[in-house]
């Protein structure tokens, strides 16, 4: 067998293998964006809704919560000292808010996303610090609203409503973890 036809068979080996790998990129490139729109599809709803329809829920969803304090305390913007929840309930699962916003157009955004999700959304620092922060999948008006929330207080307390905000433009915002 002569070197040109050995180099031959390599350089077709080679050209195979760059082939498949190429291949086997854009399969896995493909499958990753396939998963982050089934994730934002499945974790994500937002539909233009009536003011009395958005009424209706909210008030729904603020009388469950209505013996609770909200962590986040919104006159100063940072959470509240309150009564730690013991651990050995359960582990925290998900992170909800539901969001009328007013801006543009009246719309409610429900997201609902697991708990290891939202915590990345904290950051580096471990803590969330805009509003905005807690809508994870999408962009309101609620996003620059400053806050200071560390995530280890959502852990010591458990579950319940984490804030409770209402705009004088009518847009209304609330997120709790379960």
């Amino acid at each position: 067998m002569s070197w040109e036809t050995v180099f031959g068979k390599v350089e077709k080996m080679r050209t195979t293998r760059l082939y498949i790998a190429t291949g086997a990129a854009i399969l896995s490139l493909l499958s990753a964006a396939g998963a982050g729109v089934w994730f934002f599809l499945s974790h994500h709803d937002s539909v233009a809704v009536s003011d009395q329809a958005a009424e209706a829920e909210l008030a729904r969803l603020q009388a469950r919560f209505s013996a609770q304090q909200p962590l986040l305390d919104m006159s100063r913007r940072e959470a509240s000292p309150g009564p730690a929840v013991s651990r050995s309930v359960a582990p925290l699962r998900s992170f909800h808010t539901v969001v009328f916003d007013t801006r543009g157009g009246h719309r409610m955004v429900r997201i609902t996303v697991p708990y290891w999700f939202g915590r990345l959304f904290a950051g580096r620092s471990g803590e969330f610090r805009w509003l905005g922060e807690l809508t994870f999948l999408d962009d309101t008006e609620f996003d620059p609203e400053a806050i200071r929330l560390p995530i280890d207080q959502l852990d010591r307390r458990g579950p319940g409503l984490i804030a409770y905000f209402r705009h004088a433009s009518g847009g209304r915002f609330i997120s709790w973890v379960e």
